[in-house]
């Protein structure tokens, strides 16, 4: 074997190594989970009329992740399923969150973001995150938790609880890691984008679900307002807080 045959050997090889060597380190996200329709008319204190069902269930800690609570936010997961042939809406800001000491409007996802990131608890996780794989848990808008537990059954618990359950979304890519302080919020702010509800109309039968964000007061039922046919209608659905349904 010539000299220069051997170098070229030796390069393939070392190629192929480095090849494995970085598949072998490439962290991998979690496997794609069936996501089967929500049924609200299975949650306990859900509303149901003859053209929809409403149901709202609370967000829960899980103890990994930022606590929304700590952050003075209560996110409440809205289920609406339409089944007429009409196109209703639910707009964000007619939706009111109701506790023990009067109603509170619902966040945009602006104001839920910077009061996320004004938080106390906001600055101690994210305190040298960006600087470590462990983003992953520590992601504070674990609303990457939905993906693959929207569905029937006990799944739609588990819809709500939120927290870092899910968060491999780090620096917009599955696996990645945020690899700097603006990164991380930006992650955070995507999540609360793509898992917050949103005032677009409800297609014909079709389950819509979203985040609704509320100050963290204790929400006891919201206030929905359904636009539909020219007509406004009123709903109370009440939020359920427990984590697992009783069987």
């Amino acid at each position: 074997m010539t000299i220069k045959k051997a170098f070229t050997t030796l390069g393939t090889l070392l190629v192929a190594v480095a090849m494995i060597a970085t598949t072998a380190c490439t962290p991998t996200g979690p496997l794609p989970q069936p996501r089967r329709v929500v049924e609200p008319s299975s949650v306990a204190g859900g509303v149901q009329t003859p053209q929809w069902d409403i149901a709202a269930v609370a967000y829960e800690h899980q103890g990994q992740g930022l606590d929304y609570q700590d952050a003075d936010l209560e996110p409440i997961y809205l289920v609406f399923k339409n089944k007429s042939n009409m196109n209703p809406r639910v707009l964000i800001d007619q939706t009111r969150g109701v506790a023990r000491d009067g109603e509170y409007l619902a966040y945009d996802v602006n104001e839920a973001t910077q009061l996320v990131f004004s938080s106390e608890a906001f600055t101690n996780k994210a305190k040298g995150a960006g600087k470590t794989a462990a983003v992953s848990t520590l992601i504070g808008a674990g609303l990457g938790a939905l993906l693959g537990t929207i569905g029937g059954g006990d799944n739609i618990w588990k819809g709500a609880l939120i927290g870092g359950a899910g968060g491999a979304l780090a620096g917009g890519t599955a696996g990645g890691v945020a690899t700097s302080d603006a990164e991380f919020k930006q992650t955070i702010r995507q999540e609360l984008v793509r898992y917050g509800w949103s005032d677009e109309p409800i297609p014909s039968q079709y389950t819509k679900v979203g985040y609704l964000y509320f100050p963290a007061r204790g929400i006891s039922f919201v206030r929905v307002v359904v636009r539909a046919g020219g007509k406004i209608q009123n709903f109370n659905v009440p939020v359920t807080f427990q984590s697992r349904p009783a069987n």
